[in-house]
């Protein structure tokens, strides 16, 4: 039987720009080669470091060009990618002072781009809200509006990178779920400030919302491996997070990955991992990819 395989942030859309090599197939941590060897298969590709517009033409230009993939809109379009075998490939911003932190600016790339996955912020504030890895202040004025014309218009809301008290701002307004793309248990991990506290994680888990597991070591701590990465999802699974758990691998977005996994076409050993530990292979899959779909139906819904 085929794995299944839907990962809420990669930059690798970054990587081929800046370093160069094909989308299809390249020596970074994933490409869409290594990608359909699952099945069904999705992947959120996120714009980091500006360059919004030329990065969205490359993703664009890469995937028609391979052929393996679809770029998607929404669930029922990722559903239909799935049926004709091609990878379901989804936009997203990893910070909003990209697009000017202005909710034109985002309205405009999500309905002539399909855009539909936002980091209010990345490692700095921003007109919109506070940091993680910065000043730590919440949601401004302007960033109250934002994130209320985001669900309205469809466009789901990531917490990865922002502050606490972001966090908690955003949770006491939103209409939606929410989801944190790529953040871990702090429980387990507490030296890095991007990772969830259990409340949080319990906050997320009452919206209908989610986590995604994150690849990088710094987040991991523990033994920095594949065990350490289930240590994170037993703890998340502790929290009532059945549903709300998925993958968010941050593929390139990092120096190292954890001791035995070389890139998106090892994930496998954690899927493998956990059945090992007495998992269900039904809890697995929900992990691996049915969790993602069930939360992103609920977000990118229209007020």
């Amino acid at each position: 039987m085929k794995i299944p395989y839907f990962d809420a942030h990669c930059d690798t859309i970054t990587a081929v720009l800046e370093r160069g090599g094909s989308l299809a197939e390249n020596e970074y941590m994933l490409d869409l080669r290594r990608l359909a060897a699952y099945a069904p298969a999705a992947q959120f590709f996120a714009v980091w470091g500006g360059r919004y517009e030329e990065k969205f033409a490359l993703l664009r230009t890469e995937l028609k060009k391979s052929g393996l993939g679809e770029l998607c809109r929404s669930i029922p379009e990722a559903r239909t990618a799935a049926k004709a075998g091609k990878i379901a490939a989804f936009l997203s911003v990893e910070g909003m002072e990209q697009l000017e932190c202005s909710a034109e600016r985002l309205r405009e790339a999500h309905e002539r781009d399909g855009l539909i996955m936002v980091n209010l912020c990345w490692n700095s504030d921003n007109e919109l809200c506070g940091s993680a890895m910065d000043g730590g202040g919440g949601l401004t004025e302007a960033g109250r509006r934002f994130v209320l014309a985001a669900q309205e218009m469809g466009v789901a809301i990531d917490l990865s990178h922002a502050s606490e008290r972001t966090f908690w701002d955003v949770m006491e307004i939103s209409r939606r779920p929410v989801l944190a793309s790529h953040s871990n248990a702090a429980a387990l991990c507490s030296d890095f400030p991007r990772n969830l506290t259990d409340a949080q994680f319990e906050a997320l888990v009452q919206c209908g919302g989610g986590a995604g597991l994150n690849f990088c070591p710094d987040f991991l701590g523990l033994t920095r491996d594949i065990g350490a990465c289930c240590a994170h999802i037993e703890h998340f699974l502790a929290l009532g997070g059945e549903k709300a758990l998925f993958m968010g691998a941050d593929l390139d977005g990092m120096d190292d990955l954890p001791e035995g996994i070389t890139g998106v076409e090892s994930v496998e050993k954690i899927y493998e991992a956990l059945l090992r530990r007495g998992h269900s292979e039904d809890l697995v899959r929900d992990i691996f990819y049915n969790n993602l779909i069930d939360i992103l139906e609920l977000s990118l819904i229209h007020i």
